[in-house]
């Protein structure tokens, strides 16, 4: 190969690795602002059950002290009735009533007691979680707006280097390219390779001579009997 298709082949090789390290670095990035944001949804569902928990827990302790304002206003009935009574079983039998009333009632009481601890905990665990939400918006937009600015780069920097590399396999011969375009089809990295002492320089296969004789002729385009490259001269 005549020197200046060797530079024009490393060349596109040189733009097909960056090629394959901005997308691929884009692909991160990609991936990362998607678990950017679902880490912050889970922020937002946790903090929106937290509240939930705590509007749950209020209508608890309403409910229970409806429920000792009731088990109050029975007693208090209860007992006025206990004082209209004059026979002993009559009496007897209103205040086994009245004590019923009062144990219902200090249940009731107890109830309310732990709820409010319950509506308390449920309140400080809301608190928490609202401030987490606070603190994961700011950390989660500020990355996502850090992400979205280097992928914004990322975009430019490959549509420049797929314009270069277009430009540069034009100047290639239709044949020399459908070569190169055919040994890089599986591979990311090497493409090229020198004849260093004798052998190829990507997996030390040796040349013959007779090859390499083809090779610094530029005669034909040559590529390695052991890893496949496109062979050319040490520049």
């Amino acid at each position: 190969m005549e020197e200046q298709t060797v530079k024009e082949l490393l060349s596109l090789q040189e733009l097909d690795a960056l090629i394959v390290r901005l997308r691929a670095e884009y692909r991160l990035l990609t991936a990362e602002r998607k678990e950017v944001e679902e880490a912050f949804a889970v922020l937002i569902k946790r903090e929106a059950d937290k509240r939930t928990k705590v509007e749950q827990v209020h209508l608890e302790v309403r409910r229970a002290e409806r429920t000792v304002q009731a088990g109050r206003a029975t007693i208090k009935r209860l007992q006025d009735r206990a004082q209209e009574l004059h026979r002993a079983r009559e009496v007897a039998a209103a205040r086994a009533e009245v004590d019923a009333a009062k144990q219902n009632l200090d249940e009731a009481e107890t109830l309310v007691l732990e709820e409010m601890q319950s509506h308390d905990r449920a309140s400080v665990n809301a608190e928490e979680a609202e401030r987490a939400l606070t603190e994961g918006r700011a950390a989660g937009e500020q990355r996502c707006a850090d992400i979205d600015g280097r992928l914004n780069e990322l975009e430019q920097e490959i549509t420049r280097s797929e314009t270069e590399r277009r430009e540069t396999s034009s100047r290639l011969d239709s044949g020399i390219r459908s070569v190169y375009e055919r040994v890089s089809g599986g591979r990311t990295t090497q493409v090229l390779a020198p004849i260093v002492h004798g052998c190829c320089g990507h997996c030390y296969t040796s040349v013959p001579l007779q090859r390499q004789a083809e090779i610094r002729a530029a005669a034909s385009l040559v590529v390695c009997e052991g890893c496949g490259v496109i062979l050319h001269p040490e520049t």
